[in-house]
């Protein structure tokens, strides 16, 4: 029995004599962020857009804008093809190390048709020419760093062009070109037409004196964009695209046209005419009375009258005429309807919704005054003006005086004086 129990137990210590092996190893640090990194996860940066190299050759040079408003430019450039920004305008030059260089980009100053701009526009603008032997790449602001006496728009935006020979583009505002390239892209400045064509004036049945609207002794040119290549044009604002199709017509103001597409130097003259609001409704055709009686002069002192008779017509008329027209243009003067033109397509055009920078209005207050504007937590009750229905009306009898109508808002202050008066 005995023997029997020793056999149990060590059966027991046998089932129980277990080894577990355990093996410990050292974790991999590649996970691990390295105390002197200088970089972010892209994915960190929110509310912004990356701006990445192109890894292919480009035949021609992309044009981008970024942001909104879009007031910056991005322009991918293959090699060998100058790229002309404006001076003060240049943000940043960058490129991939595997195909491009930025040691190999090479600036030079510009005077593009200072003469010229001189002559029709009272400036002179300066560019920076770029040009690298690999691709690049590269961000221009629509803001030039430049001093200048006069301020202009600071809230400017860009839009590209891509000119493929099919047609050209008139630049009516001054400043309004910022960055431009193409081997085969020619640029030009011509004086703006002070008069519309003949067909133009067929067309309409209009004098071929009338003026187009566009000449001013503040700006006489325009710039002309011709052949092929890509342009970013600036201008104040936000800009617009109005297409225009056959016998379609628009108003705009002149100060807000941008830019306009025309087939030659001599097409602004096709499209655009000033244009006039009219004073009143037009009155019915009526046949006019002439003044004078119509005779055939049969002797000297006869054809004296009647040569002072059409000479007497002809002032008038030209009298008239005049006067007609200061008074339109006062009209349109003090309304603010004096720079209008109009545009008969088929045209596109660009419209700019600023024409310059407003002045900031300064307050009178002195340095470190408040304002008289209520705090957030001040409560603002309005007051309630009174109106006639609020007053009552009474009648007094008075000596020497007879009846007197008075108006009071409350009857107390009536009664205590009528009251002082019968005591008394």
């Amino acid at each position: 029995m005995i023997n029997n129990n020793l056999k149990r137990s060590h059966v027991v210590l046998q089932q129980l004599n277990v080894v577990r092996s355990i093996s410990i190893k050292q974790s991999s640090t590649s996970g691990a962020i390295p105390p002197n990194k200088t970089t972010t996860d892209p994915g960190n940066i929110h509310e912004s857009k990356e701006l990445v190299g192109h890894h292919r050759i480009l035949e021609n040079a992309e044009f981008k804008t970024l942001g909104t408003p879009k007031t910056v430019l991005s322009i991918n450039s293959p090699p060998s093809v100058p790229v002309f920004v404006r001076r003060g305008s240049l943000l940043s030059i960058y490129g991939l190390s595997e195909i491009s260089s930025i040691d190999s980009v090479r600036s030079t100053l510009e005077f593009q048709l200072w003469w010229k701009r001189l002559l029709y526009g009272g400036y002179a603008s300066t560019y920076q020419k770029l040009i690298s032997t690999t691709p690049f790449s590269i961000l221009a602001s629509s803001s030039s760093r430049n001093f200048s006496l006069f301020s202009s728009a600071n809230n400017k935006s860009f839009i590209s062009l891509n000119l493929d020979g099919t047609n050209d583009w008139a630049v009516l505002n001054k400043n309004a070109l910022q960055v431009y390239t193409g081997n085969s892209l020619h640029i030009a400045m011509y004086q703006l037409p002070r008069t519309i064509s003949r067909a133009l004036a067929q067309s309409l049945k209009i004098s071929s004196r009338t003026p187009t609207g566009l000449f001013s002794w503040k700006q006489t040119g325009y710039t002309l964009l011709t052949g092929r290549g890509q342009v970013g044009l600036v201008g104040g604002g936000s800009i617009y695209n109005i297409n225009l199709e056959k016998d379609e017509e628009v108003l705009i103001n002149k100060n807000n046209l941008l830019a306009i597409t025309v087939n030659g130097s001599r097409d602004l003259q096709n499209c655009i005419v000033k244009y006039s609001f009219p004073l009143q409704q037009e009155k019915p055709i009526t046949k006019e009375i002439d003044p004078f009686v119509n005779f055939k002069p049969t002797n000297r002192f006869s054809v004296q009258l009647y040569n002072a008779q059409h000479t007497i017509k002809k002032v008038w008329k030209t009298i008239s005429e005049y006067v007609l027209w200061r008074k339109r243009d006062t009209f349109n003067f003090l309304v603010g309807n004096q720079e209008f033109i109009r545009v008969i397509g088929p045209r596109n055009i660009l419209l700019q919704s600023n024409i310059g920078s407003t002045p900031a209005i300064r307050s009178n207050l002195p340095s470190g005054a408040t304002s008289a504007a209520p705090t957030p937590t001040e409560q603002i009750i309005p007051t309630k003006e009174k109106s006639p229905e609020d007053y009552l009306s009474y009648v007094t009898i008075e000596p020497g005086k007879g009846a007197v109508f008075k108006s009071t808002p409350d009857f107390s202050e009536t009664v205590k004086e009528i009251e002082t008066r019968n005591k008394n």
